[in-house]
């Protein structure tokens, strides 16, 4: 630092302020002392400054461990945000019994001064044991209860009822969702497919319209049998809404095999997915897309803003998904073939 100070013309402490952004210092002196910093090639030691701060300048992002899921978008948009207000990200994977006592010992140890929570159900229990141990955190998702809480989350309310709305203002009527069935998971109480099927159910009941719900586990035989499945139990669905991507792309597949045309004969839309997916399928799959970057980068900013003494009313953010192109939605079809679903 001493160096610094002596190349830019400054003191140590106006060095210190630069590094550590504690205090303003006129823009002119700034950039001299990090042309200093570049020229000599100066790196701040994170660890010394936790040491002197007593803080770890870390934010952890836990999960747990479940291979289907994938968070790059939510994981790539926190760290970059983390990183831009001098923080580092941490992913922290915990699929235990002992979860409240993993994520206590991860604040009272000093690894991580606040958490960001994702796979967050209607009662979790990582909530209401963070609320007890006072320690800073933010939810990307939502509880029963979030008062006071700062979350960010997809309005899986609002996106279920644009794509009704977006479907029926082609001349749908019949329509079936496809979510995750997560009963005996540790995810049994998962939050996005209970508000969407809530939603799907309320605003078809409001609208006139009719629907069937189909849960799918993640087993490769439940999502083989799913085309079979729905079409013996809801033959005049002309729409379906996915949320759940292996899903989607059976029923792609499968539905052309069994002589139906798509979008010409039924609609396919997926919500919170991304147009990188769809754009894999034969026709592209019409996607509302997952807000994955916003949603990461508030989560972290929101975090941040806590652990620097920001006070006033919870961040509570909803970002709807939005149509992203694709082929997989159509007009509805006058009449479809008959199908023999016996046998196909």
């Amino acid at each position: 630092m001493q160096q610094v100070a002596d190349r830019a013309k400054v003191s140590i402490s106006t060095v210190s302020f630069v590094v550590n952004n504690t205090k303003p210092v006129a823009p002119e002196t700034r950039e001299r002392v990090l042309s200093a910093i570049d020229e000599l090639g100066y790196r701040r030691n994170t660890m010394a400054r936790a040491l002197a701060s007593r803080k770890s300048r870390v934010l952890a992002l836990i999960y747990p461990l479940l291979d289907h899921r994938n968070h790059h978008a939510f994981v790539d948009a926190a760290a970059t945000a983390a990183e831009e207000h001098g923080y580092s990200l941490v992913l922290w994977p915990i699929h235990s019994d002992n979860v409240t006592t993993e994520i206590t010992s991860l604040i009272q140890a000093g690894f991580a001064d606040g958490v960001l929570l994702m796979e967050v159900q209607f009662e979790d229990e990582r909530v209401t044991h963070l609320q007890q141990a006072d320690a800073p955190f933010a939810l990307i998702g939502r509880t029963g209860d979030l008062a006071g809480i700062d979350y960010v989350d997809i309005d899986f309310e609002r996106t279920t009822e644009l794509a009704i709305d977006d479907l029926a203002g082609l001349g749908h009527r019949n329509f079936s969702l496809v979510i995750e069935d997560l009963d005996g998971t540790p995810l049994a109480r998962y939050s996005p497919p209970i508000r969407t099927e809530a939603t799907f159910r309320a605003v078809l009941a409001e609208r006139g319209l009719h629907g069937s719900v189909f849960r799918v586990p993640h087993e490769a035989t439940a999502i083989s049998s799913l085309t079979d499945d729905l079409l013996r139990e809801a033959p005049q669905t002309t729409a379906i809404i996915s949320m759940h991507d292996e899903a989607s792309y059976a029923l792609m597949g499968r539905l052309r095999h069994r002589g139906l045309e798509i979008p010409r004969d039924i609609s396919i839309a997926a919500i919170a997915s991304s147009t990188a997916i769809g754009d894999l399928m034969d026709p592209p799959l019409s996607t509302y897309d997952a807000p994955g970057h916003e949603l990461g980068r508030r989560a972290a900013e929101a975090l941040i803003a806590r652990l620097e003494g920001r006070d006033g009313p919870a961040t509570q953010v909803l970002i709807a998904c939005t149509l992203h192109g694709g082929a997989s939605i159509g007009p509805a079809p006058s009449r479809r073939p008959e199908l023999d679903v016996a046998t196909g």
